[in-house]
């Protein structure tokens, strides 16, 4: 998820380039062609209790979306057979942090993928592995120590190498960036700008190719206090917080550095009024004040960004909601921030179901 902290109510800019990005950002060139898997549209699930969608439970529900994200690694012989989701699964790998070493990176992620592809009699259990979460933030469940975008590129890139020796057809997709403007020490939280361009220069300066050690650009762009169609250069779209600011990374990834690759929104989400559930009193009420909206709203802006990336972003490729279930999880709901972007049961989940899927 976003940085559950208040690194991005305490951010501050601290770019060091000079930057020239268009002033409408969603505007792009017509007949844009791609490099990497071509896949239909993705709309995603985050979950957490992702084992009811096993064919095996009896209780299993049936989703209109065609990918489910799964955050945690459970054991792989869960994944498979008999366990086989039978939707795309993106599986996040959760090794690439602060305290591994690009080998120790390559050698779990091999061990997964050997684990998961295909053998005969047996589909392959999971589709995608993102290497990763949010990187760019030095938390525990982001990067978990000293950001280091050389570093982080340096396991991706042997990530993807593992996975592909082990099945060309696994995708492999970089870790969501958490949209921020940083910290005043880089170290802490880095401007998601700034650590994509370190990332994308060490990639190329190690392979030639700023886009060889990914098959997809992933990204969380989160509506914070803002609505969907905000455009990044807006007041209201403060140190980089709002659905549209994933324009700017587009940019970057492909006319500053010639990556011909998609973006995945791997978590997006707007928070229901968690003060309306009997929250306002939580430990993180103060920080996500300004946040919250009706469940009604919630479900309206989750409608309308997918409707806006159909409409405008050629070079998205799947867009996840965070998420389904969340406050689902055994823990107090006023204490699970998490939890208060969750849409099942709630008027978002209906709305979602719904709407078109082209």
């Amino acid at each position: 998820m976003l940085a559950v902290t208040p690194l991005h109510a305490a951010a501050q800019a601290q770019s060091g380039f000079n930057v020239f990005l268009p002033l409408v950002l969603n505007n792009v060139e017509p007949n844009l062609t791609f490099d990497g898997p071509d896949v239909p549209y993705g709309y995603g699930w985050g979950v957490f209790d992702w084992r009811k969608y096993w064919p095996a439970n009896p209780q299993y529900p049936a989703t209109s979306f065609n990918w489910i994200k799964i955050t945690e690694n459970p054991d792989p012989q869960f994944l498979c057979g008999p366990y086989r989701l039978p939707y795309n699964v993106l599986l996040r790998l959760n090794k690439a942090d602060a305290n591994a070493t690009p080998q120790q990176v390559a050698d779990d992620t091999w061990t997964w993928a050997q684990n998961l592809k295909a053998i005969p009699g047996r589909a392959r259990c999971v589709d995608a592995f993102e290497i990763g979460n949010e990187p760019n933030l030095s938390m525990t469940g982001a990067f978990g120590g000293p950001v280091n975008p050389e570093l982080y590129a340096d396991q991706l890139c042997k990530a993807h190498e593992a996975i592909k020796n082990t099945d060309p057809a696994f995708i492999v997709v970089a870790a969501g960036l958490a949209p921020t403007a940083g910290l005043p020490d880089p170290t802490l939280a880095l401007t998601d700008t700034v650590f994509l361009r370190r990332m994308l220069d060490r990639i190329a300066s190690q392979k030639g190719n700023a886009g060889a050690c990914f098959d997809v650009l992933a990204y969380h762009n989160y509506g914070f206090r803002t609505g969907y169609s905000t455009p990044p250069s807006s007041p209201a779209c403060t140190a980089r917080s709002c659905f549209r600011g994933v324009e700017e990374i587009f940019q970057i990834l492909r006319y500053e550095h010639g990556v011909r690759k998609r973006i995945w929104a791997t978590e997006i989400g707007w928070l229901r009024d968690f003060v309306a559930g009997g929250c306002g009193g939580a430990g993180w009420a103060p920080f996500f004040g300004g946040w919250q909206r009706s469940d009604a709203d919630q479900g309206n802006q989750l409608v309308s960004a997918f409707q806006y990336s159909r409409d405008n972003w050629p070079w998205m490729g799947a867009m996840f909601v965070f998420n389904l279930d969340f406050d689902r999880r055994p823990q107090d709901n006023c204490e699970d921030e998490q939890g208060w972007f969750a849409v099942k049961g709630h008027p978002a989940e209906a709305m979602l179901e719904a709407m078109p899927k082209p």
